[in-house]
């Protein structure tokens, strides 16, 4: 990309004795992304203010060619009806020159809202050939978070909304939070990821001192209902800002290179939280998403999982617990990976205080080694890590 000094540099650099020779100046990466994005903006207001035109231009063809027009008007009016048929020829051809005046504008504006669109397509295909390691500014009035020391050696995610704009290609995507983490992403949040052999989703990652967990469940104030069928907890459900279910696909796309970490986070009405942590592995959905449990348990609660090492998950559409006489997704609620009925279940009905019926006790959120199985419990999230963690770079 070249540019040439201005017409007045030139005179003057000729006035000084400089020579005429002209020569070529090439802009630094730097200045093309600077200038770029101020035309991109330019830009888009342009396009705004071409919109606004627009509508105004309508507005007073509207009135021109037989709208509503002012009662002010209307003496005008009666003087030409009174000066008879001449008045009211000039006054049609009068209005048919504005109208076509009008559409020529209108026709004007198309073709610079055209060359717009074209310019701002260029200066994409200009951006997505920058090197990935440079540090590019948030633009379309995306995420304003960029910081650019963690632009090195990768693109700080943070701001992934607008620098998908500019990158298309998905190659640069992290696998997940916690290589974002050692990427120098320290701020929790909604990230785009994409494990191996998966489309590119979305993720809430909370970033704690011991790295990046990637949380699959969280229920806090039961604004979703967990009652659902097989395909809803397969592809995910709620809102990563609030309660959701990531969905038992993505899941498996996360953990399927190795052993991972499971952190369960309970919390009950009084205020009190207790932690269960341990290493698993998860089947894909030709093994019903099965379960493996890969290590003990560690924390203060004991194991509520049952004493199988594989349990396949569950819904009330698709029957795969350990107790052969009953459905357990059927007989509490929710989807969850039942060892018999009685041992845990966090995906259970969300009651904002404790039922006095038992009958409807057992079908809330329970951890049976924590409460027992009839206190339905306020808060629980799951999220999970690598279990063998990367060196810090």
């Amino acid at each position: 990309l070249k540019h040439a000094p201005s017409p007045g540099l030139a005179r003057r650099a000729a006035a000084a004795g400089a020579p005429r020779e002209r020569r070529a100046q090439f802009a630094s990466w730097d200045e093309v992304n600077v200038l770029a994005h101020g035309l991109l903006q330019l830009g888009h207001g342009l396009k705004e203010h071409v919109e606004r035109t627009k509508g105004q231009l309508r507005e007073l063809g509207g009135r021109l060619t037989g709208g509503p027009r002012p009662a002010a008007a209307q003496p005008l009016r009666d003087a030409a009806a009174a000066a008879g048929g001449g008045g009211s020829r000039q006054g049609r051809s009068l209005m048919d020159a504005q109208n076509l005046r009008i559409e020529e504008l209108l026709q004007k504006i198309k073709q610079q809202q055209y060359k717009l669109d074209k310019q701002n397509l260029q200066i994409k295909s200009l951006q997505s050939k920058v090197s990935p390691g440079l540090v590019v500014p948030c633009v379309l009035g995306h995420s304003s978070s960029c910081d650019a020391r963690m632009m090195a050696p990768v693109l700080n995610w943070g701001c992934w909304p607008s620098l998908q704009l500019l990158f298309p290609s998905s190659a640069e995507l992290p696998e997940g939070c916690h290589q974002l983490f050692l990427a120098g992403q320290r701020s929790s949040g909604v990230f785009q990821v994409q494990p191996a052999g998966s489309q590119p989703f979305r993720v809430y990652c909370d970033m704690t001192a011991e790295g990046g967990w990637t949380v699959f469940q969280r229920r806090m104030d039961g604004s979703v209902d967990f009652d659902q069928l097989w395909d809803a907890y397969k592809n995910g459900f709620g809102d990563l800002h609030g309660d959701f279910w990531l969905g038992l696909e993505k899941i498996h796309h996360i953990v399927q290179e190795g052993k991972y970490n499971l952190l369960i986070e309970l919390e009950d009405w009084e205020g009190n939280s207790q932690v269960v942590q341990f290493v698993f592995s998860l089947g894909g959905e030709s093994t019903a998403y099965t379960l493996n449990l890969l290590g003990p348990l560690s924390g203060e609660l004991e194991n509520a999982l049952g004493e199988f090492r594989q349990l396949p998950f569950s819904t009330r559409d698709r029957d795969h617990d350990l107790k052969a006489d009953t459905n357990c997704a059927k007989h509490l609620s929710g989807g969850w990976w039942f060892s018999t009925c009685g041992h845990a279940n966090l995906n259970g009905k969300y009651f904002r205080s404790i039922p006095r019926q038992r009958h409807e006790r057992k079908q809330g959120i329970f951890w049976k080694t924590w409460k027992g199985r009839y206190y339905p419990l306020k808060s629980t999230v799951m999220k999970i890590q690598p279990a063998v963690l990367e060196a810090e770079p």
